[in-house]
């Protein structure tokens, strides 16, 4: 356990809500102490309101925020006299407590207060931090846990059993506070659950946390060694799409499904006996659910229905009637052979479903060891799962767009059309990979879920593996935009040399040809899959010198047609767009532009409005007419050309 603590960093800071940031933000930095918005932190102080009077307060991490990357907008100031006096009442209703917590802030507009707030009021000292650090958690859990955490800590640490978290919480803080439990001590555990430490300095309650973490993992270093992830061979694609897809039929959405880690598959026998007793931490059931899938390898829909019955039973074991049962798919998978999966309705959070996966599998690891794995017991976690006050955080979360959970592949991707249908499926939810020849392609997509990949399209090895590639990282593929195309110099057939016209119809032609052969295994299994083709106003209405790329395109538009016919009984829709005088692509020059205009004796703004509507056509346009082909709003067209070019009395 590394401590991160920096002074000349510290020094910098101005005031005591700065530190509370600093080292609220080191914490949330280590994921060995907290995973995606884990724990909480706050910092007792004083304002003066509005009659210039001195009120006590505390700022306390405020719900749904991020310790690893939140700054004092993170953080809610309430009066600290009215959240104390709760701990008073002996019994109070969550949505009371959530009431009263808002009465007590200062600015009526702040995010709401951890749920943890009261505790945090009650902690008699100005700092207080709390993690849910993975090696405390790991021996907690174990068979003999609280006598293991006692050799380790000795008397210096206060041990309290589990409690729901809020205000049940709150009420055994009290009672060990008034029995004077927390004279000479500055760390509490709490069995399967976590950890608090406190102090009057910054720095110092950051190392408690430090030194106590460290403890256990020490421990567990020098007992039983570093846990081991294998380095197995990825599932097969195929089969990673047939799971993504079942689980998504469960889930009634589209679901992105990530890699997490992998164990060895003589360990995995034993673990996933143990993946039935808790999980490591009470939030990670809202991730991760209690348990995950067991995979086989075999028949990814029936057992992906094996689960679904699985957790059916284990919700109707809580006898409650007023519960509605969440989507009953798997957030992670562990597949017998070793590797395991996460499932996420968007790329966060299987990122942090794979992420939890992975902290699980290593303590499991552990607890393999050591003899065995008790976390929260069944219905502890119901109660958490479903909880009113971590349903509402849930509920909270706002749906995402159309294309949320959908995986899309566009070719040609490095600029102009390529670049801006890549861009409007991104807005949409999509994650979306773009393929180039170009490697401009990696700076222009470079951030998570919308990335750039290097890839000759005349290549069907190449093609192959960047597809296998982005299926074992996503799950799947549900949209292929296949818009690679080049526009050699223009000349009349007498002139057209054997060069110009091959190169052309590999790119224009076969390129799209060998892209599609490869995806359609993956589509097979896509959700609602669809796929576009980038065609050409030369093809209902060619030009003088441009027959190899107006050949080029209308054999892509008759690829789409007989595409359109053979997939159909996949459900997968392939249709054609057919732009034209798209001048905002990195072709068309300022230069080229005049040029062009000169030869009509217009003007450049006249020649970019050259069609009936008189309305100038961008990138942007086609790629809304790409959008409508696969998000759902011409979900009953197949086998269809679409013109975007403002209308062409040629073409009409």
């Amino acid at each position: 356990m590394k401590n991160l603590w920096n002074d000349q960093e510290a020094r910098k800071l101005t005031n005591d809500l700065d530190l509370r940031v600093y080292t609220s933000r080191l914490i949330g930095a280590d994921t060995a102490m907290v995973l995606h918005g884990g724990g909480n932190t706050s910092l007792k102080s004083t304002a003066t309101n509005r009659f210039g009077e001195t009120q006590n307060i505390i700022w306390v991490k405020a719900s749904g925020f991020d310790l690893a990357t939140m700054g004092a907008e993170g953080y809610t100031a309430l009066e600290i006299e009215k959240v104390i006096r709760l701990a008073e009442l002996k019994t109070l209703s969550d949505d009371d407590m959530v009431k009263d917590l808002k009465v007590a802030r200062l600015d009526p507009n702040a995010a709401g207060a951890s749920i943890e707030a009261i505790v945090h009021a009650l902690i008699p000292f100005k700092f207080v931090d709390h993690s849910h650090a993975n090696a405390v958690l790991t021996v907690s859990n174990s068979p003999d846990g609280l006598n293991l955490l006692k050799n380790i800590y000795g008397d210096d640490v206060l041990f309290l059993p589990y409690v729901k978290p809020g205000f049940d919480l709150a009420l055994q803080f009290k009672e060990a506070i008034d029995n004077g439990q927390f004279e000479g001590i500055n760390t509490v555990i709490l069995e399967h659950h976590g950890v608090f430490t406190f102090s009057d300095d910054a720095k110092i309650s950051y190392d408690n946390m430090v030194e106590a973490v460290g403890k256990a993992e020490t421990f567990l270093l020098e007992q039983l060694g570093e846990p081991c992830f294998e380095n197995l061979p990825v599932v097969d694609p195929i089969s990673v799409a047939r799971y993504r897809k079942a689980a998504s039929i469960l889930a009634g959405q589209a679901l992105i499904s990530k890699p997490a880690v992998s164990i060895s598959a003589e360990k995995t026998k034993r673990i996933t006996e143990l993946l039935r007793n808790g999980t490591l931490t009470p939030e990670h059931v809202l991730h991760n659910k209690p348990f995950p899938a067991l995979l086989h390898g075999q028949n990814p829909e029936s057992e992906m229905l094996a689960f679904d019955a699985e957790y059916q039973a284990y919700f109707e074991r809580a006898d409650n009637s007023e519960l509605q049962m969440l989507k009953t798919h798997p957030h992670w998978a562990v597949f017998e052979s070793g590797q395991s999966r996460s499932f996420g309705i968007n790329l966060k959070r299987a990122t942090i479903s794979a992420d939890v996966a992975k902290a699980t599998l290593q303590a499991l690891q552990y607890a393999d060891e050591i003899g065995g794995w008790q976390g929260l017991t069944e219905q502890d976690l119901r109660d958490i799962e479903y909880w009113t006050l971590e349903q509402a955080k849930l509920k909270s979360q706002k749906a995402g767009p159309e294309l949320t959970g959908k995986i899309a592949i566009v070719s040609g991707a490095a600029a102009g059309i390529g670049l801006a249908c890549a861009k409007r499926l991104f807005e949409q939810g999509a994650v979306v990979v773009g393929l180039d020849i170009n490697p401009d392609i990696q700076s222009e997509m470079n951030q998570a879920g919308f990335e750039g990949k290097v890839v000759n399209l005349t290549d069907e090895s190449a093609i192959s593996r960047v597809l296998a590639e982005v299926v074992e990282q996503y799950g799947g593929i549900d949209i292929l935009v296949s818009n690679a195309g080049i526009f050699r110099t223009g000349k009349n057939i007498e002139d057209l040399d054997d060069d110009n016209w091959d190169s052309t119809l590999a790119v224009n032609l076969s390129s799209h040809r060998l892209l599609l052969k490869q995806a359609i295994p993956y589509l097979r299994y896509g959700i609602d899959p669809a796929v576009v083709f980038m065609g050409s106003r030369n093809v209902p209405a060619p030009g003088a010198g441009a027959a190899a790329y107006s050949v080029s395109k209308a054999g892509l538009t008759q690829l789409m047609r007989v595409a359109a016919l053979e997939l159909v009984k996949d459900g997968i829709t392939v249709n054609a767009i057919h732009p034209d005088a798209v001048f905002d692509t990195k072709l068309w020059t300022r230069g080229a532009l005049e040029k062009s205009a000169q030869r009509y004796g217009i003007t450049v703004d006249e020649y970019k409005k050259r069609n009936l509507l008189g309305a100038e056509i961008t990138s942007r346009d086609v790629a809304l007419a790409v959008s409508a082909f696969v998000d759902g709003t011409l979900s009953k067209s197949t086998g269809i050309q679409l013109s975007v070019d403002g209308g062409n009395d040629r073409v009409i």
